[in-house]
């Protein structure tokens, strides 16, 4: 049950992420409307980042290396999907042009997801110390 929740949580944190930074992008692009299409592609996209994320984060690691050896998997794995999804969609070009804006955008959704995970687990652990505090008082 937890990693279903876990799984929610990551879908709801990255898909936010992309459809902000498709919004942006469409925005800097001059587009006006966004295709009906265009929203379920989001969803698609999401969907199989999330799963990206939840497999490669499964098992914490306990060595800095590890750490930035995964993030750094993690990443060009996200690269890699977006960029064949962005190109499978349409959203860009199979060029140089088209694979920076998607690797950028991509880092975008990146730095969100985790800056959202990172401060709503952060309010939810002060939350429980609070709660701790309040039943057995301040005795350690």
């Amino acid at each position: 049950m937890n990693r279903i929740s876990e799984y929610i949580k990551w879908f709801l944190y990255i898909t936010t992420g992309i459809l902000i930074v498709c919004a942006a992008n469409l925005e800097i692009m001059g587009e006006e409307t966004i295709q009906v299409d265009m929203l379920w592609q989001i969803l698609l996209s999401g969907l199989l980042t999330t799963l990206v994320t939840v497999l490669l984060f499964i098992q914490e690691c306990n060595r800095k290396a590890e750490v930035c050896l995964k993030c750094i998997l993690h990443y060009v794995a996200l690269c890699v999907i977006m960029v064949l999804c962005g190109n499978w969609f349409g959203w860009m070009k199979l060029d140089l042009g088209g694979i920076v804006m998607m690797v950028v955008s991509v880092a975008v959704v990146y730095l969100f997801a985790f800056l959202a995970y990172y401060l709503i687990d952060m309010r939810q652990a002060v939350q429980i110390n609070q709660k701790l505090k309040e039943k057995y008082g301040d005795e350690e």
